[in-house]
This record gives structure tokens, sequence and C-alpha cells, in this order.
């Protein structure tokens, strides 16, 4: 299992940067107290210009014994003062998600695509099931596949599916063969009986 932690942040106008440096030290921080971090930036779709900082975990137990223990750490104290004194962005979360189908790639890829999906609960389980298909269907193309679910969210009638592919000339390459390929076709018209895509964006790795 795999529990993800997720802190999207939008800069004020002119502190990218701030915020980009702040954001480091906070992965640093959190990575020192036993997480799996990721900063990507969105560059399509939802919230171009956000940055997004992923914590990842093995367990429940191992994801609230790491919050705690780096919102302990006196460097984390001090940029959260920091950043009370002189604000830049705004941030939104934690929230936390488990992923119901895939991991995360090892490397990480380095080009996401994150389709968010209103879905029921009562409709995920169906939803979830289409994920073994669709992931040996993109194997062949060198793109990893993961479903993730709210734990701890404003919505919990969601449902994100990531795709991850190498570069954004891989993606491109991707997204050609993709819209005439029928079994992918097929896959989608199924998904969309148990609901419907509500937003999407690409974030690359920084």
């Amino acid at each position: 299992m795999t529990v993800v932690s997720v802190r999207e942040v939008t800069p004020h106008i002119g502190k990218e940067k701030l915020v980009e440096g702040r954001m480091r030290r906070a992965e640093a921080i959190i990575a020192k107290h036993g997480a799996h971090t990721r900063m990507y930036k969105t560059v399509v779709g939802q919230g171009v210009g956000d940055y997004l900082l992923f914590s990842m975990y093995e367990s429940f137990s191992s994801a609230t014994k790491s919050f705690q223990s780096f919102s302990a750490d006196t460097d984390m104290t001090a940029l959260m003062e920091e950043r009370s004194a002189s604000p830049s962005a705004d941030i939104k979360g934690p929230d936390v998600y488990r992923i119901a189908y895939g991991k995360p790639s090892n490397p990480p890829k380095s080009l996401l695509v994150q389709r968010m999906y209103h879905i029921s609960r009562k409709n995920q389980g169906s939803a979830i099931e289409l994920a073994p298909e669709l992931d040996e269907l993109m194997k062949g193309r060198d793109v990893n596949v993961g479903f993730a679910v709210p734990i701890a969210t404003a919505d919990h009638e969601m449902l994100t599916v990531v795709y991850g592919f190498n570069s954004m000339d891989h993606y491109g390459e991707v997204l050609d063969s993709m819209v005439e390929d029928k079994k992918f076709i097929a896959i989608v018209e199924k998904a969309n009986s148990f609901g419907s895509i509500k937003s999407s964006r690409v974030i690359l790795k920084i």
C-alpha cells in the first residue's frame, strides 16, 4: 500500500522563486523524517503555475508518525514562522490519498498526467476494476498507471487516474497513438458509465 500526502501551492505574483526555495526546504525536512518526497510544477491544465509536493509512505501509521515528527522539527517551525512573517503563496493541503492500484515509479517519471473523475463512492470499486486492463494497454507505451482514492480531502466522491511519462515528447507521442486506439477508447467509455471527468493537468518534475 502507498499513502500519499499532497500539498498544492499557488505562488503570489513575483514570488515563484521564493516559493520554490521554501518548498525545497520543506521537502528536505519532510524527507528527513521518513517520507519519500517528490516535487512537481503544473504546466498544462488545472492550476497552471502551481507547485505540488508529494510525500509518500508505506502505511498510515508511518505517515502519521512522520507528520508528528517533522511538525515538531525546529527547522520546520522556523520555516513556518518565516512564511507567516512574509507570505508568498496560498497553500492547499495536506490532502491524503491511498493508491488503490499501481505504485509510484522508481526512479520518478519526469511528467505526470492527472485526470480527476467525479465518481460516487459506490462506483469507485467498479472503476478501479478497469485499472489492470488500462495498465496492460499502457505498458507497451512505457507509461505507468495509478489509481488514487481520497482519504482526507474536501471531495470524497472522486478518483484520480495518474499516467507517468518519460518526457514531454514521450507524452505527445503516446497521445497521438491513444486518441485512435480502439481498446483505449473502449476503456474510457466504460469509465464514463461510472462517473465523469472533471479536471486534468500535466505536471513536470522539478
